[in-house]
């Protein structure tokens, strides 16, 4: 598959007389984990909602290989290439794990609604290839012996497993996480991020990653973007934003000694907008 490239320039937006964005800019492509952290209210989960199509910029340009996506209704910025988690996971809680899979996979069928209604070969064709992938993503999750349960009754850290699957099963060029650390126990974020590093690996995508779990961060994301009040104050190595005096003061209003000590002090301040 062909490396894939998101560009965002300046991108900005506005809600009446709050500047929740402004001149957002980052580059993603394939093969890289990229971090995106900020304080609380900072705005990086409207950036992926801009992303996504859930708002429209105010100014600025979303590029994917070259084409602009920015002002795309969500369901085809989907099909030309990014997927998205959510903070709060957004099952179909009421369908299978199995299911779950499957209608994300629908995305890419090739069956028509007419080969569907007369029950024509392609569909049946393109219906056994849609169950087979999504087979094969539950058992590279480790949610195969769990396909056919509801996914609301799956435990916490498997929802959000199966999220990530989800995603996938769309055929991203470009995969956002927004928080998928969140309410994992210690174990459950160590095999989290071999499974992020893993993707990397397995599957032909960039990832751009929200979290407020700086050892996640840290260890994972090649580089890292910080933002406060819908601004970027800096972006660079992990290495270079622990110790940048910016984010610190970013996070705890005054000098510390590390972005780990700011952020926990943050997170007991609520949640993120």
């Amino acid at each position: 598959m062909t490396a894939a490239k998101l560009e965002v320039q300046n991108v900005t937006k506005i809600f009446g007389g709050l500047t929740a964005v402004r001149d957002f800019s980052i580059v993603v492509e394939t093969g890289q984990l990229q971090g995106l952290i900020g304080p609380n209210g900072a705005g990086k989960t409207t950036c992926f909602n801009l992303l996504t199509g859930v708002y429209r910029p105010d100014a600025g340009k979303i590029l994917l290989n070259g084409k602009r996506i920015d002002g795309r209704r969500p369901s085809s910025i989907t099909s030309s290439g990014i997927a998205r988690t959510f903070q709060n996971i957004r099952l179909f809680r009421d369908l299978t794990v199995l299911d779950n899979v499957r209608v994300a996979c629908h995305l890419r069928a090739r069956h028509t609604l007419v080969g569907a209604l007369l029950r024509l070969p392609n569909h049946y064709r393109d219906e056994a290839h849609i169950r087979a992938h999504s087979i094969r993503l539950l058992e590279r999750f480790g949610l195969l012996d769990r396909s056919e349960e509801l996914a609301g009754n799956l435990p916490y850290g498997d929802q959000r497993r199966l999220e990530i699957a989800r995603a996938l099963a769309t055929d991203p060029k470009i995969l956002l996480l927004d928080e998928p650390a969140a309410g994992m126990n210690p174990a459950e974020k160590i095999a989290l991020k071999e499974l992020i590093r893993q993707l990397l690996k397995d599957f032909p995508v960039g990832i751009l990653l929200i979290e407020h779990d700086m050892d996640v961060v840290m260890d994972l994301c090649d580089r890292i973007t910080v933002l406060d009040y819908g601004q970027i104050i800096a972006t660079g190595k992990p290495e270079e934003i622990q110790c940048d005096e910016k984010v610190i003061e970013a996070y705890l209003g005054c000098p510390a000694h590390s972005v780990e000590e700011a952020v926990q002090k943050d997170l007991e301040r609520g949640t993120d907008v």
